[in-house]
């Protein structure tokens, strides 16, 4: 098949009938559920995307591994060519959509340590990953990424917490396949995906070989349960109000394993704690290219918002809104240039794939991070205390209150005030309302912290080098 249609996706899901929890009850059918509203919106409109004209040659590629036209969520990246094009896609989606689900790196990056796994070890775990690459590319399947634990006590190991299950481990190895325990967090979308993927989420030591897996699994196995978040919008879509998190944002889940068993053929790795150090080696440029590139293009869209509120304030020429802008532009135009140097640095791995260069990609998310949570201040400044003073939308909508609306919050002449209102009413989305806050903490959680990308930059920058070069400059021994 290949490509599958949006109404395909959503018959799909209803047969699958995953554990879910949300808005304090249990859930039984996620697809008419209006807590999945917007996340199925946007699922939908990503298998949307291929099937269009218009956006297919973005979003669909020839797999060498089936020989048919696949998804941009299930191809598979195999030269710097196809990972660049991969986050030009996302820098051109995300500044019009906000978000096109970067994790979609993880199997390029479990591709690179299967194949260093089966290398030393003689396992077979490459071919099994190959083999769902296949069932997913077929069926145009989508997954979610479960890669961080819980975690306990950050300052001891996983297997040294007083609960051994606050990291996911393996808890019985069977003929046939393994048994887990634990959890994993931030498995954005789960109940709306067709599988879960799991991979160890630090570098772990011989004592924590148990908590060395990475498996993927049909979301509605027996033994996991995902306790919901809804996404941060309202459960019901208005005409003014919310523009953005009416529509777009996906639900958060804690993923709960409880003696999930996983048969061997979808297990990809178990036990090999050595290679969790490849793992975050490969991972790490992969999510940070990625994140920074995600966070350009939502720089883009406050960029937008600001220069189109200060037309409609009058402000436009003041020459402090200039300097305002030009500062989020090259914050903008930073991290996006370190996530296109970070392809072009790029190594290519010996099972087939480039791996992009790790203190660049980190470097430029470090930057361009931190900038975009003081300018979402910025804009909130460039548009007035109006923000989060205005009328909520029953007032405007009101005929009683809406010539009084009309009249005293109208801005420029020549731009009705309901234009107005609309794009404050988007910057209030972006700034001072719960998707505010979820951008927030995307913008310092997501991908990692700004500290991991520090500890990063340190371990990758060529300090030793440096050093010598001072040497021979100053004649020293």
């Amino acid at each position: 098949m290949g490509i599958m249609t949006s109404e395909a996706y959503l018959a799909s899901l209803a047969k699958q009938k995953p554990v879910v929890y949300i808005g304090g009850e249990k859930i039984h059918d996620v697809v008419h559920s209006p807590y999945f509203r917007i996340s199925l919106e946007e699922m939908c409109k990503f298998y949307d995307w291929a099937n269009d004209e218009r956006t297919a040659a973005d979003f669909t590629f020839r797999s060498h591994l089936i020989d048919e036209r696949v998804s941009f969520w299930t191809h598979l990246r195999e030269t710097p060519e196809d990972v660049r094009r991969m986050i030009e896609v996302m820098k051109a989606q995300n500044a019009r959509h906000f978000c096109s689900m970067c994790m979609i790196t993880g199997l390029n990056v479990l591709w690179a340590v299967t194949y260093d796994i089966d290398r030393a070890r003689g396992t077979c775990y490459h071919e099994r990953l190959k083999a769902f690459f296949r069932e997913l590319q077929t069926n145009d399947f989508r997954y979610c990424m479960g890669v961080m634990d819980p975690k306990g006590d950050r300052s001891l190991a996983p297997s040294a917490q007083a609960d051994p299950d606050l990291y996911l481990r393996v808890v019985e190895r069977k003929t046939d396949g393994i048994v887990v325990n634990g959890a994993k967090l931030h498995t954005s979308n789960a109940p709306v995906t067709h599988f879960i993927f799991t991979c160890p989420s630090g570098v772990l030591t011989e004592a924590d070989r148990d908590y060395a897996v990475s498996f993927a699994v049909p979301v509605d196995t027996p033994g996991i349960t995902y306790i919901t978040r809804p996404a941060p919008g309202p459960l019901t879509s208005r005409t003014l109000e919310n523009p953005v998190s009416g529509h777009i944002g996906f639900v958060e889940c804690l993923t709960v394993f409880d003696h999930v068993f996983i048969p061997w053929e979808r297990v990809f790795m178990c036990g090999e704690w050595e290679f969790t150090k490849n793992l975050i080696q490969y991972f790490s440029p992969y999510v940070r290219m990625c994140k920074g590139t995600c966070t350009s293009a939502r720089t883009d869209i406050l960029i937008g918002a600001a220069a189109l509120i200060s037309q409609y304030n009058g402000t436009a020429r003041a020459s402090h809104i200039r300097s305002k802008l030009t500062d989020m532009m090259i914050a903008s135009e930073i991290g996006w240039g370190c996530a296109l140097a970070s392809v072009a640095k790029s190594v290519m791995h010996p099972s087939g794939i480039p791996i992009p260069d790790s203190s660049v990609a980190n470097a430029g998310l470090y930057h361009s991070r931190l900038r975009f949570i003081g300018f979402l201040g910025t804009l909130q400044e460039i548009a007035g205390g109006i923000v989060t003073t205005m009328p909520a939308e029953t007032e405007c909508l009101n005929e009683a209150s809406r010539a009084y609306i009309d009249k005293y919050l109208k801005g420029v002449d020549g731009v009705p005030t309901e234009d107005r209102l609309k794009l404050l009413y988007f910057i209030q989305d972006l700034t001072a309302s719960r998707f505010g806050g979820y951008l927030t903490a995307s913008a310092v959680c997501a991908g990692g912290t700004p500290e991991t990308n520090r500890v990063e930059v340190f371990r990758n920058y060529d300090l030793p080098q440096k050093i010598r070069n001072v040497k021979e400059l100053c004649r020293l021994a």
